[in-house]
């Protein structure tokens, strides 16, 4: 049994696909849509499919936060194993299949849906977003131990407690919120990477941009000083 936690912001037009998708899972879930007060009908779609199966949370902020939104649907989740993608469907089902039975096999603390596990460049992922993922990367595995391949993913499964015990240690601000659960929760994490077929975005754009960039390196800074005065 998982909770598949899915952050939203301006995605109507993935919603109807991802939950069709969803059905592939071989494993019993929930999807917990939590949405950023998308304007672009975002919630309109979500509550008209909703299903015993599929919850849906508004976060209503002024200031929009994928992290935040994430530990929001884990908090109101059920099930003790926690699977976070993205509504862009850039993320494969498929492979979420195996990452699940990954984590439930091999006894993992955390399976990482990792882009760069088997290759240094993702060719569905842009130029720019990959050149900014490989140099973070580079610079996280010189100041932090290196735990994954890819610390930077959107894609992973883990138990509910790394989030809940530990959240008080998280920076929990901006897009990198596995960064969060790898080096602010406990020691000694157990990871395994899964190599996933990043897809290209059909509808939407990405987020990316130097307001985010900026963030995430205020998430470095403050994770350094937390793990030095734990």
């Amino acid at each position: 049994m998982i909770s598949v936690v899915i952050p939203t912001l301006n995605e109507a037009k993935n919603i109807p696909t991802i939950i069709k998708e969803s059905k592939k899972l071989r494993y019993a879930y929930e999807l917990i849509f939590v949405d950023d007060n998308s304007d672009d009908g975002t919630a309109k779609i979500i509550k008209k499919l909703k299903t015993k199966k599929v919850k849906f949370i508004k976060r209503i902020k002024k200031k929009k936060d994928l992290s935040k939104s994430i530990m929001l649907g884990v908090n109101n989740s059920k099930y003790n194993n926690i699977l976070v993608m993205d509504c862009d469907l850039q993320h494969n089902i498929d492979c979420a299949n195996m990452m699940i039975e990954k984590f439930f096999k091999k006894k993992k603390d955390i399976i990482v849906g990792s882009r760069f596990l088997k290759k240094k460049y993702s060719g569905n992922l842009s130029f720019v977003r990959t050149t900014f993922s490989l140099f973070f990367i580079l610079l996280i595995n010189l100041f932090f131990k290196k735990e994954t391949t890819d610390p930077l993913s959107g894609f992973f499964v883990c138990k509910k407690n790394l989030f809940l015990s530990y959240k008080k240690y998280f920076y929990l601000n901006g897009y990198k919120i596995l960064f969060d659960v790898i080096y602010n929760s406990r020691e000694n994490l157990t990871i395994l990477d899964h190599q996933i077929n990043f897809k290209k975005r059909k509808h939407g754009e990405s987020k990316l941009d130097l307001k985010i960039v900026i963030i995430f390196i205020k998430q470095c800074i403050f994770t350094f000083k937390n793990k030095n005065n734990r």
